[in-house]
């Protein structure tokens, strides 16, 4: 029953919240909620067997029908070494997240609870090992953020930005339902567990090239939104510009990284050979690299802050998405482990730019300078983030580039070559920010105005991340010794 508690645990804190009168007390019980279900992934963690092959903590009963049934549908969860680290990143967020919201925030109880609730439909998603049970914790995360977005959301049009973020994530989710049934009743299995159709799949007789094909394309359609990969990001801009931090920190956190999971658990494994005219296969990493170079050229251009971080996580996105579709070692494992970096940094990177606005009033990046003497642990702390972000050696996001360009190269080196502007280009936005912010001449700001530097509180809420940067930049094994616990076969 660990799986079903990684979900469980929030879900019932989402409901004692949202279904009890409390409000003093609402982040109180929402923190020791999520504290509870970050022990349980650590522990999950900790008893996870590495050196084994095959789903471990698995779950399998029957939910809809039976054995006999026409349709049989069960409750079944599992989780192999590329699934750990996401059930792990996500029960980190959550409590970070939690913790970021304010204590008098307006109607708490109510968002402390959607909050929770989008964080069981996350963790549901990682241990999904049915079709079916997929695609309905994928639904369950989405409708908890369409209304933290509407109701909660900063801006002019907090209703058109969620709107919009729905109806682009809602059209690839029913596309991906009609992939489900096809693929339930189109192959030889008429089955929805993932792991027998996965056998199917790399069989003696898998399903033919062409049927492969339309159903890629149907799967394909939801996990390239949701990521996003150009050009399906048009909604990426609005949400990030619009959420409020704590619902960011899970969108780009979290959320994103269940499109990529889902390509490495659901899309190349039951569609090897996706043929018609033209290989499915060989059209996503062009994708991948345009939105490196896109997204690297967009968060250059960009004043505010914020629109900054949204469109570099489109550029980083974009080099998960490569690796994914590099179809070796290398390049895979490079994936998972910039999927648990960009978990880490990009969350950072929004609280930097949350406290930077509580402080100064703006996030227009061309009126904060010379921060630095007054702040000079925000002013630390932003820079390690910064470097992690730019993909520095010795910090988190280096090892996982680095991998995912080399598995690149061995697919088509002018792939690896382009995505190397995300590279180049990575530096230049992160240390115009970092300078101008911290030590540019400050033109703008009232220097009789007080700017107080980060909170005991603020800098507890962050050090984990900043820890985990550190961690994982020297010590990048730890995610890729579970990745080669794998729990189907994969394309390497």
């Amino acid at each position: 029953m660990l799986l079903t508690a990684t979900w469980l645990i929030p879900a019932l804190g989402a409901a004692t919240l949202g279904f009890t009168p409390l409000r003093r007390q609402a982040k109180l019980v929402a923190t020791a909620f999520t504290l509870v279900t970050l022990a349980l992934a650590i522990v999950i963690a900790l008893t996870f067997d590495v050196h084994a092959s095959g789903y471990q903590f698995v779950e399998k009963v029957n939910w809809i029908g039976d054995q006999n049934a026409l349709y049989n549908v069960p409750y079944y969860l599992g989780l192999d070494g590329i699934s750990l680290w996401m059930v792990v990143l996500n029960s980190l967020i959550g409590v970070v997240a939690v913790i970021a919201t304010p204590a008098n925030h307006p109607r708490g109880g109510r968002f402390l609870a959607l909050l929770l609730m989008m964080q069981a439909g996350m963790a549901g998603v990682f241990v999904s090992l049915d079709l079916v049970l997929f695609y309905f914790f994928w639904e369950a995360m989405l409708i908890p953020a369409y209304f933290l977005v509407w109701q909660w959301g900063e801006g002019a049009r907090p209703g058109a930005a969620a709107i919009k973020f729905v109806l682009y994530t809602l059209v690839g989710s029913l596309l991906m339902l009609v992939g489900i049934m096809g693929e339930y009743a189109l192959t030889n299995a008429h089955s929805f567990d993932l792991p027998t159709l996965v056998t199917l799949a790399h069989s003696s007789r898998p399903p033919a090239p062409a049927l492969q094909f339309g159903l890629f394309a149907l799967f394909a359609a939801g996990f390239l939104v949701k990521v996003p990969v150009f050009p399906f990001h048009a909604w990426l801009r609005d949400t990030y510009m619009t959420a409020p931090t704590p619902v960011l920190l899970g969108i780009a956190g979290v959320m994103g990284k269940a499109g990529a999971y889902a390509m490495l658990r659901i899309l190349l494994p039951l569609f090897p050979n996706p043929n018609l005219w033209w290989n499915w296969n060989d059209v996503i990493p062009v994708l991948a690299v345009i939105a490196i170079a896109w997204g690297a050229f967009m968060a250059l251009t960009q004043r505010d802050l914020k629109a900054l971080v949204a469109y570099s996580s489109l550029s980083h996105m974009g080099f998960i998405v490569l690796g994914i579709f590099t179809f070796n070692a290398q390049g895979q494992e490079g994936a998972v482990i910039q999927m648990v970096n960009h978990g880490l940094i990009v969350p950072a990177l929004f609280l930097l730019i949350a406290w930077l606005q509580q402080r100064t009033g703006t996030r227009d990046r061309s009126a904060i300078a010379g921060l630095a003497p007054r702040m000079p642990i925000m002013a630390g702390i932003f820079m390690i983030v910064a470097l992690a972000a730019l993909g520095l050696p010795g910090l988190n996001s280096f090892v996982g580039e680095f991998m995912t360009l080399l598995g690149a190269w061995q697919l088509a080196p002018w792939l690896a070559i382009t995505g190397c502007l995300g590279l180049i280009l990575a530096p230049i936005y992160m240390l115009r920010v970092f300078q101008g912010a911290m030590y540019g001449p400050n033109v703008s700001l009232d220097p009789e105005v007080a700017h107080p530097d980060l909170r005991r509180t603020e800098i507890a809420l962050i050090l984990p991340l900043l820890a985990l940067m550190f961690v994982l930049g020297l010590f990048p094994n730890l995610i890729g010794e579970a990745i080669a616990a794998v729990g189907q076969p994969m394309p390497w």
